[in-house]
């Protein structure tokens, strides 16, 4: 079931008897987990399915067109990813809910712009970013605060970082206005894509722990962020910008030219939406 649906994107979400949210379209499955009789579910939107199958209950996973081995009324959910299926059979109890973030909690000030919307308001993810009170947070913590940016996936907050060549662990206060705004940039673009693309968006370093990076051949990484221990995924040899851990080193040598198509489709237009994002910033605070 884990190398079936781990890392994969979801294409449907059924759980017909369960009352709680449910994963957003597209978003990634990362990691399935077991203990006793119970199987856990975790969406990189902080979705988690929960069955207890005592001993009725029954997790099958089937090749997409295959016949299943059970009556379709007896299935309690269902998770379908490009290729496979699984299926949830007579499970007593099935619930979904999201994993708490103190971000939500009406004192922390409410939530930022949903990214994932058709027109995000930019200029706002930007001004909260370079106005984040904790300064010495790493930057990838600060995009997974609710209280920053909302509709970031867990898999989108990785390619992003990647995108811009962005060091994970960078402090935000050490952005600067064009970093802020380049990175929102990139996210858009990258949320956007996905959500176009159904489930065949193909990820630069996202769960791709030990391959080579598409950009500099570099080995990809796995780790996880200080603050709410999502899975971060990044290339240690061109994710070094503001990273104070490193010796300062140049990104990539001498060719710039982008060798992943994910690549060239986040950066394109980058000097338009700078200059788009500079002027209404400018609007608003001259009114």
């Amino acid at each position: 079931m884990r190398t079936a649906l781990v890392g994969r994107t979801t294409t449907r979400f059924d759980a017909m008897s369960a009352i709680g949210p449910a994963p957003r379209s597209g978003s990634i499955i990362e990691a399935v987990e077991r203990t006793g009789r119970r199987v856990d579910v975790r969406w990189d939107d902080g979705i988690v399915l929960s069955t207890d199958l005592r001993f009725s209950g029954q997790w099958h996973v089937y090749r997409s067109n295959e016949a299943w081995r059970r009556h379709t009324y007896e299935a309690r959910a269902i998770i379908e990813v490009d290729g496979w299926v699984a299926v949830c059979f007579n499970a007593p109890m099935v619930e979904t809910f999201r994993v708490p973030d103190r971000a939500r909690h009406p004192h922390s000030g409410g939530v930022g712009p949903d990214i994932s919307q058709r027109r995000p308001d930019l200029v706002e993810i930007t001004r909260r970013l370079l106005s984040y009170k904790a300064g010495e947070t790493s930057i990838c913590d600060v995009l997974a605060d609710q209280g920053v940016i909302t509709g970031l996936g867990n898999a989108d907050r990785s390619e992003t970082l990647w995108a811009v060549g962005l060091s994970p662990f960078a402090p935000v206060v050490e952005l600067s206005y064009e970093d802020c705004a380049v990175l929102v940039e990139a996210a858009a673009r990258i949320v956007k894509s996905r959500t176009r693309e159904d489930g065949g968006y193909e990820h630069a370093v996202y769960s791709r722990n030990g391959q080579r990076c598409p950009r500099c051949r570099g080995t990809v990484s796995h780790g996880h962020c200080e603050e709410r221990s999502r899975a971060l995924y990044w290339c240690p040899d061109c994710q070094q910008k503001l990273d104070r851990r490193l010796i300062p080193a140049q990104l990539v040598a001498d060719d710039h030219t982008p060798t992943h198509p994910a690549e060239i489709l986040y950066m394109a237009d980058v000097r338009a939406a700078r200059k788009r994002l500079k002027i209404d910033d400018e609007l608003t605070r001259f009114g």
